[in-house]
């Protein structure tokens, strides 16, 4: 499949003309914009699913499938043309007679003249081979009984390979592959049938040759027994037998039974057996995530390479142990065990779990669980699909920092800021203990900006926050509130007014001196670096709250009066809000 679309891809960048070469192909085509819209669909696409072009032309790719799927498998047509995620596979659609119908599709990218990206898909009708899958699983049973209530083709021989008697079934076989019956009633020696053709190369069928062998063996008493698997091909079709040879020697005179049984459709049904089993696997290891298959003491029987590639572990490694999984981190044993037991009770088994690479590293995965029951219902194996969310995981961290992190002091911004107010309030109400919020507005700051660039203030900056945060405890949260201004929450004072004012007054006297220290900042002047000398003074807003009668925006708004408060008093001081 991989190749088809690596030919589909090279097709639409070639100099043929595109449109000649989607009604040609005898793969239904199609190319689908962004919105889901389809731009182009030859007649073989149109056939699979009943439509005309012109039903098609124009309308939303997601009509082929049933309503309650087509947001989500839009979403998947999106993503795949934002490059984030590949599309193909087997997909069960709705023709426009309301019948159901299988087929494999596989996506490539192109681009149009506009620049913008369409997906060109291709799809193969696979409904027969469903419905032959269904059908040939449904005759094996039938198929295994019609075998077994029939006689097999058997002659029997002396020891100097003379047919002494054949039945039915064998004199049938006998006439319709072209042998003369009457030669049976003259004793015939089954040696003639079955000698090798002497102008076809032994090679070509070593089996007739072995069998051959073997049977004067047996006539000449070193044998007793044995059995071969030969073809016997008519010009109609290709047939298969396995061919029985026992010498009787309690009889006399010996004998020796000679049996022939057809296994054409065993023959034919492992092909096909071997075939599906063949598409299965390439299909599990062209997987991007990773897959095995665990018995009941977890021990690995299947994996694919992804899961080695994801892990670091070799295919080998994984399914040498006789139980558990090198990748699994032994402090998730538990929470593994607890899965599959939901599996047994037939729950949905997917958890978020944080796996082990060979190297020892850690990454976060999304593994799924299901399980493959017994005819009694008792779970026999189970299959892991693990995806990687490393990426995932660190996408979800960045937009959580971008929406409640300041990105250039890495402090909490004004939206965590006020949760986490929220949150001392709360803390408040069960301790019992004042907090306190300081206010804090850099009095030099605009001086440094206007001379040598936002780009030293954004130092300066970054340096007052690391300052600040080595003033308070960990419990404690300081935030930059905009500008040049920060906030401090200072959590679990005393349950004492006046003891939580002196603490506060003290760590406020520690953040104003730190603040006010010479800072020593890079610049350049002419390509050079230089460090230029800067000093800065606070001024400082206190508040003390208690749960009991503040609210969050009671308290911004009491700090804040008392920082102006501080500016009015002419600057670097520290000034309480008086209730």
């Amino acid at each position: 499949m991989q190749d088809n679309a690596a030919r589909i891809r090279s097709l639409s960048t070639s100099l043929m003309c595109f449109d000649e070469v989607m009604q040609l192909s005898p793969l239904g085509m199609a190319v689908i914009n962004f919105d889901g819209t389809y731009e182009a669909v030859n007649n073989a696409y149109c056939k699979i699913y009943g439509y005309t072009q012109e039903n098609m032309q124009g309308k939303s790719f997601t009509m082929i499938f049933s309503p309650e799927v087509r947001t989500e498998i839009l979403e998947l047509h999106q993503r795949f043309l934002r490059s984030e995620t590949t599309l193909g596979g087997e997909w069960q659609v709705v023709r426009r007679d309301g019948t159901i119908v299988h087929v494999i599709s596989e996506s490539a990218m192109v681009t149009g003249s506009d620049n913008k990206q369409r997906r060109l898909v291709y799809v193969t009708d696979i409904t027969m081979r469903k419905n032959m899958e269904r059908e040939l699983e449904s005759s094996h049973l039938f198929l295994h009984s019609i075998l077994a209530g029939l006689n097999a083709q058997i002659c029997v021989l002396d020891e100097n390979g003379i047919v002494v008697l054949a039945n039915n079934s064998w004199m049938s076989f006998l006439i319709a592959n072209g042998g003369d019956p009457e030669r049976v009633i003259k004793q015939m020696n089954y040696l003639d049938l079955c000698r090798p053709n002497t102008k076809e190369p032994l090679a070509k069928n070593p089996q007739a040759g072995l069998f051959y062998v073997q049977l004067i063996e047996v006539l000449a008493g070193t044998r007793d027994y044995f059995e071969v698997e030969y073809p016997y091909h008519s010009k109609d079709e290709h047939r298969w037998f396995i061919a029985r040879v026992a010498r009787i020697k309690e009889m006399h005179p010996t004998r020796i039974i000679v049996s022939h049984d057809n296994v054409t459709a065993l023959k034919v049904m492992q092909e096909e057996l071997h075939d599906s089993l063949t598409f299965t696997r390439k299909l599990i290891n062209s997987m991007q995530d990773g897959f095995t298959v665990l018995d009941q003491s977890g021990k690995a029987l299947e994996v694919n390479p992804a899961l080695c590639n994801m892990t670091g572990f070799s295919s080998t490694e994984l399914l040498a142990r006789e139980a558990g999984l090198p990748y699994w981190c032994e402090e998730k044993n538990e929470t593994i065990a607890v899965l599959l037991d939901r599996l047994k009770h037939g729950t949905e088994g997917e958890i978020e779990i944080t796996l082990v690479r060979k190297n020892g590293s850690y990454f976060p995965a999304n593994m799924t669980l299901s399980c493959i029951n017994d005819e009694s219902g008792t779970p026999n194996y189970y299959i892991a699909t693990i995806k990687d969310i490393t990426e995932r995981k660190r996408m979800e961290n960045d937009v959580y920092r971008l929406a409640f992190y300041d990105p250039l002091t890495n402090l909490p911004n004004r939206r965590l800021l006020h949760d986490r107010i929220e949150q001392s309030i709360a803390a408040g109400k069960r301790s019992g203990n004042h907090a306190a919020l300081l206010m804090i507005d850099l009095d030099n700051f605009k001086p440094l900006n206007d001379n040598f660039g936002h780009d030293v203030g954004d130092l300066l900056l970054i340096e007052v926050a690391n300052r600040l945060k080595s003033c308070v405890r960990e419990i404690d949260t300081v935030a930059r509130f905009g500008g040049d201004e920060f906030v401090i929450i200072i959590s679990e004072l005393y349950t004492e007014k006046a003891t939580s004012k002196n603490q506060t007054q003290v760590i406020a006297e520690k953040i104003r001196n730190a603040i006010g220290s010479p800072y020593f900042l890079p610049v350049h002047y002419d390509g050079k670096a230089e460090h230029i000398e800067h000093h800065c003074s606070a001024s400082i807003g206190a508040v003390l709250f208690h749960a009991l009668h503040s609210s969050e925006s009671q308290i911004m708004k009491w700090a804040d009066q008392a920082m102006y408060k501080a500016k009015d008093d002419g600057r670097n001081l520290i000034r309480f809000y008086n209730e």
